[in-house]
């Protein structure tokens, strides 16, 4: 990426948001490697024309490029199958499980002492997360645990989320511990109400929402609705994890490249992680490549009044803390064991070792090279 800007910017003779110093040309580029380059190059071209309203300009230089929207339901099935494949690839790179587990580590110590727990999961995906609390909960001495509820929140295939709703109550079987699973379907997320939640005034309810506030944002009423439903059952905390950057800008050439940097970060630790692993390459490209495609010819399509906009804007943890504090939350500091348990898990994997975690005031950044990728941040409610 920094190459494809270093030749765009000499090309044009024009200033971009982006900085290129790292970037050089001077070693020969592989022929996969020159391809990639001249597709960068393609799409900032179109960006430009984009900024420039130059539509006629940037369709021609897009055009097949359209059937990344196509590829929504596809990419959906992929990210949701509930399957060993995709947790086997979770497992190569480090940001999912990293953030996975501070933030389910963050979740053990509030439930402490809790004899019924119930989860509110609000993108539950494969669910591999919750076998992390319930080996946790499995080792208690004290205060056995009567109970675990899980719930969780879906707005489409509701047979692929009950297929991880029966793998994690066998898992938990497995532990010695009663557990229940219940799905909750909804139209849209902003659309769920205080009645579909069936929760006892008994239980000690914590609140997952991992990947998913970002898509809230548009228009700000949707993440309003839910956190005020989120209020209402009184959680002990509530952890998010989000993508971390500053890919919310107003104007939309600054967006775009903040986005496509973003990306290449998410494909370099692909590459150090998989590198040798073709078929796992593959699978990576097809989901996170395929998903950064579609959000971004989404973006533009609308831009140029073809469709439906992709607009989820991941946003730094400074802008999540004035989101949330509008709504009397109160951001709870992630422990020690949190932390270590982070950098334990960063350590683990010989190839990850270009991923590190650190503070920023009371909430956790996963970073690759030095360039954050996720947040984990925890929140009680006044």
């Amino acid at each position: 990426m920094r190459i494809a800007a270093l030749k765009f910017i000499q090309s044009h003779s024009k200033d971009m948001p982006f900085d290129v110093v790292t970037a050089t040309v001077d070693a020969p580029l592989s022929e996969e490697q020159s391809e990639s380059v001249e597709l960068a190059e393609l799409l900032l071209e179109a960006v430009e024309k984009v900024g420039d309203r130059r539509f006629d300009d940037a369709r021609a230089l897009l055009r097949d490029m359209w059937k990344a929207k196509e590829q929504s339901s596809n990419l959906f099935r992929v990210a949701m199958n509930p399957s060993v494949r995709l947790v086997e690839f979770q497992r190569r790179l480090p940001f999912f499980q990293v953030a996975q587990f501070a933030g389910i580590q963050t979740i053990v110590e509030h439930v402490e002492g809790a004899r019924r727990i119930h989860i509110l999961d609000l993108a539950i995906r494969t669910g591999h997360q919750w076998t992390i609390l319930m080996q946790a909960l499995a080792t208690r001495r004290r205060d056995r645990v009567e109970h675990l509820k899980i719930t969780a929140v879906a707005t489409m295939e509701r047979e692929l989320i009950e297929q991880t709703g029966r793998r994690l109550v066998t898992f938990a079987h497995s532990m010695n511990l009663v557990c229940s699973f219940y799905v909750i379907m909804v139209r849209d997320l902003a659309e769920l109400r205080q009645d579909q939640l069936q929760f006892d005034s008994a239980e000690t309810v914590a609140v997952l929402a991992d990947d998913v506030v970002r898509t809230l944002t548009s228009p700000a009423e949707r993440l309003d609705s839910v956190i005020k439903v989120i209020r209402r059952v009184q959680p002990c905390i509530m952890v998010v994890t989000e993508m971390e950057g500053s890919r919310n800008s107003p104007v939309f050439v600054n967006w775009f490249v903040e986005s496509l940097f973003f990306a290449s970060v998410l494909f370099d630790s692909m590459g150090e992680c998989m590198g040798s692993e073709e078929a796992w390459r593959k699978f990576g490209e097809e989901t996170l490549g395929g998903v950064s495609k579609m959000v971004m010819m989404g973006t533009i399509s609308d831009t140029l009044g073809q469709g439906r906009a992709w607009m989820i804007r991941s946003m730094k943890v400074d802008i999540w803390r004035a989101f949330f504090r509008r709504f009397g939350m109160v951001e709870a500091q992630l422990s020690h064991s949190s932390m270590y348990q982070a950098e334990l898990m960063a350590q683990s994997v010989p190839c990850w070792s270009p991923c590190s975690v650190w503070m920023d005031g009371k909430s956790l950044i996963v970073g690759w090279k030095g360039t954050p990728v996720k947040s984990v941040t925890a929140w009680k409610f006044s």
